[in-house]
């Protein structure tokens, strides 16, 4: 395997940039509160939620071989975008580019330089590639692969009132529109065209938890779900 990245993209290689070693990866710390009880042996652990991590730092320590790659490392390795190691490359997590991208020559007779790049990575991954899953029977069943529950954009064919659920979530729209997008993440709702629309749901947005859930649905002929499966 090449010790390698993809930053919004592109690979490091494919930019005259090379790694020293294999990129390290890091379980996420789930946000908790230790409280000490006066009284009472050890801590009570509160999480804050279901399924809530924090964000973390990856060093990737790189070389180059050319001045001019120098260069390049420098402007391309800013701002924020996707980030894709080697080791886990069927995946990829939202993370920006953090302090001081640095060089240093390893010898003065030889064109080789050492540095590093650190990236403030949130703690969610996600598929590069991911397929959408088209439901046309209500009562079918989904499975999600992912170590947390997703929250998908669902597609939906069909005019009127409609209503889909999901586990233990459902949502009812009603309007006159011949399509519906739910999406789970921002929860929003839009018709066909990606106008938002308001006054028109009631009840909770759908999300899909970890393992086999089924999916109903009334008033639609098929609902397609992009499924952003998530991992740790």
């Amino acid at each position: 395997m090449q010790y390698s990245f993809t930053w919004n993209g592109s690979s490091c290689r494919d930019k005259g940039i090379f790694l020293k070693a294999m990129p390290e990866l890091v379980r996420p710390e789930e946000r908790v509160e230790n409280i000490t009880i006066p009284g009472r042996a050890g801590d009570l652990t509160q999480t804050e939620g279901t399924d809530v991590y924090n964000s973390y730092i990856i060093t990737i320590p790189l070389v180059v071989y050319t001045k001019a790659a120098v260069i390049e490392a420098e402007s391309w390795l800013r701002g924020d975008g996707y980030l894709t190691l080697c080791n886990e490359s069927d995946k990829k997590q939202r993370a920006r580019v953090t302090g001081a991208v640095t060089f240093t020559k390893h010898s003065r007779n030889t064109d080789w330089w050492e540095g590093e790049v650190q990236f403030y990575c949130q703690p969610l991954k996600q598929l590069v590639t991911e397929t959408a899953i088209e439901v046309t029977t209500s009562g079918s069943s989904i499975t999600n692969p992912g170590d947390v529950e997703s929250r998908p954009r669902i597609t939906i064919t069909g005019s009127g009132t409609v209503t889909v659920r999901i586990g233990t979530k459902e949502i009812a729209l009603t309007g006159a529109q011949r399509g519906w997008k739910i999406d789970s993440d921002t929860e929003w709702v839009t018709n066909a065209s990606d106008v938002p629309q308001t006054g028109v749901y009631s009840g909770t947005f759908p999300t899909i938890p970890v393992g086999q859930s089924t999916v109903l649905f009334t008033g639609a002929t098929k609902i397609t779900i992009e499924p952003r499966w998530r991992y740790l």
